[in-house]
């Protein structure tokens, strides 16, 4: 396996949840839902990016900050699914789930391993 990349990790999961999202005929409900959560997901690797790109440490921790915040709002939208029954695709629904879960957790020990 290569080196371990956080910001092609998080980019592709942004692309999973896109392509799931786009995978499911949307009524009204889903549409909001749906659009929280591709917001969410997408502004993970965006504040990664940034975050790589920062000029200062306190610029990096607070952007990976912003990631983490992202991470747990998307891990709160796909519970909504999943638990709702609006979509019908629980394996997917948790694959998302537990790759998010692991975003989170990867971005919360770079947090807490950064120094002021």
């Amino acid at each position: 396996m290569g080196t371990f990349d956080l910001r092609e990790r998080s980019f592709k999961f942004a692309v999973d949840v896109v392509r799931f999202i786009n995978s499911i005929d949307g009524n009204k409900s889903n549409f909001v839902i749906f659009n929280q959560l591709m917001r969410s997901d997408t502004s993970i690797g965006a504040n990664i990016e940034e975050a790589d790109s920062s000029p200062t440490r306190k610029d990096f921790k607070y952007k990976m900050t912003i990631a983490k915040k992202e991470a747990a709002e998307t891990i709160y939208w796909l519970k909504i699914l999943r638990e709702s029954g609006l979509v019908d695709n629980g394996t997917k629904i948790t694959a998302l789930f537990n790759e998010c879960d692991q975003l989170l957790k990867i971005i919360s020990t770079i947090i807490r391993k950064i120094h002021d």
